[in-house]
């Protein structure tokens, strides 16, 4: 049967764009456009689910649905009733709206409130369905069973253009699931992830140390990448054992692939393969044992770490150490060693002498003990970099949330 090609829009972190489309090059996607944010790609529906279940960059998976030009909020409301809401959504399903604005003019005098223009679409959805069926669905804001995305962007012609897009993801596609326990200020996983394909790590032939893990999201991603297994495991396992309760995603609701048989098998062929290749994948841990290690300083960050390895089913194969990063060994092995140090955001008095004092005994242990490995640093305070008092052969600039970090990489000779 012939595949036809969709729009998709994938959302990352800021600086990992370019890693996100050549995942969904790899993936299959026919063609990739990168903004900020995110990459704008073509491919069949499978495709998409790949992306979805095997992307460990991507934020979310948006698919294109509808677009039309708007000069205010009430031609917003009106295209809207245009569009044939039974054929994306029943009348049973919960539905979540959020519209968000993109390159409009500051100086305007519509679409001043986002929270205006989403009460317009919601009310053109349910006049819709009122009209249609006589009755109307719900909304539900925390977990719907159907949710859209609208963005209201500068237009070529008109002052407006209005896109409506399903967010096919539900919970951020970050959230693997894992992390039950939490560290202040943790790195979100698909950053975590990003900065290790940022530096390159080579799984092969060159161990892995995170010098602070706090929860561990490091050492996990890590381990996941050298084994072969999917960022979206545990949701999978989670999914096979009651699939008609468990939705971990909200396209299993969607018509686009609820109405699809062809589909449906493929999605259930690369659930079997994502199960097959985990349990592969944690045998191979097994072999590697030692090779990929957590370190805190924090009892309390390594009873985290050690909460989330056991929900990762990765505790009898990632170890831990406690002991100051500044004195912690390399392995025999050629060893990347990572570290997030404290950006140190509020500083009280002293505490940036502290600081400094910290970066600058990294950089002084890495240049004195660790000689023929490679040091990876991820911080938000881009004047401590300075006291690591080491040249760094790389500098990756990216965000985590809303702050602007760098990753810092150094070859030690």
């Amino acid at each position: 049967m012939k595949k036809y090609n969709y729009e998709y829009f994938a959302s990352s972190p800021s600086g990992l764009e370019e890693l996100l489309a050549k995942e969904l090059a790899d993936l299959g996607a026919k063609t990739t456009v990168v903004v900020r944010g995110g990459v704008q790609f073509e491919g069949s529906h499978d495709v998409a689910l790949k992306a979805i279940l095997f992307s460990r960059i991507a934020s979310r998976v948006f698919k294109f649905l509808y677009q039309y030009e708007v000069n205010n909020e009430q031609d917003y409301y009106l295209g809207a009733t245009e569009i044939k809401w039974k054929s994306l959504m029943d009348l049973e399903h919960t539905f979540r709206i959020t519209t968000i604005f993109g390159d409009l003019p500051f100086e305007r005098d519509e679409f001043r409130n986002s929270q205006f223009a989403n009460l317009k679409l919601k009310d053109a959805i349910v006049d819709y369905f009122r009209h249609h069926e006589g009755v109307r669905p719900s909304v539900e804001k925390d977990s719907p069973d159907v949710s859209f995305l609208a963005r209201i962007d500068r237009g070529d012609e008109k002052p407006y253009k209005a896109t409506i897009m399903y967010d096919l993801c539900g919970d951020p596609l970050n959230q693997r699931g894992y992390r039950v326990s939490k560290t202040e200020a943790p790195v979100k996983e698909n950053v975590a992830a990003g900065i290790i394909k940022l530096v390159k790590w080579d799984p092969e032939n060159e161990d892995f140390i995170d010098g602070m893990c706090g929860s561990g999201t490091f050492v996990i991603e890590a381990a996941l990448m050298a084994a072969g297994i999917a960022p979206s495991y545990l949701r999978v396992e989670w999914h096979l054992k009651n699939p008609a309760q468990n939705k971990p995603w909200t396209f299993l609701n969607y018509q686009w692939l609820t109405k699809d048989q062809e589909l449906l098998k493929e999605f259930k062929d690369l659930l079997k393969e994502i199960s097959e290749s985990t349990a592969k994948g944690l045998e191979k841990l097994a072999g590697m044992k030692g090779r990929i290690v957590g370190n805190d300083l924090s009892e309390m960050s390594l009873i985290s770490a050690r909460e989330n390895l056991r929900e990762a089913k990765l505790d009898k194969v990632i170890g831990l150490t406690q002991v100051d990063a500044r004195v912690l060994n390399p392995n025999q092995n050629k060893t990347l060693f990572i570290c997030n140090p404290p950006y140190g955001e509020r500083l009280e008095h002293g505490e940036e002498e502290k600081l400094k004092a910290l970066y600058k005994g990294l950089g002084d242990h890495w240049k004195h003990n660790f000689k023929g490995h490679r040091a990876a640093l991820f911080t938000g305070n881009l004047q401590m970099l300075k006291s690591v008092g080491l040249k760094s052969s790389k500098k990756h600039m990216l965000y985590n949330g809303d702050i602007d970090c760098r990753v810092a990489e150094y070859n030690l000779y």
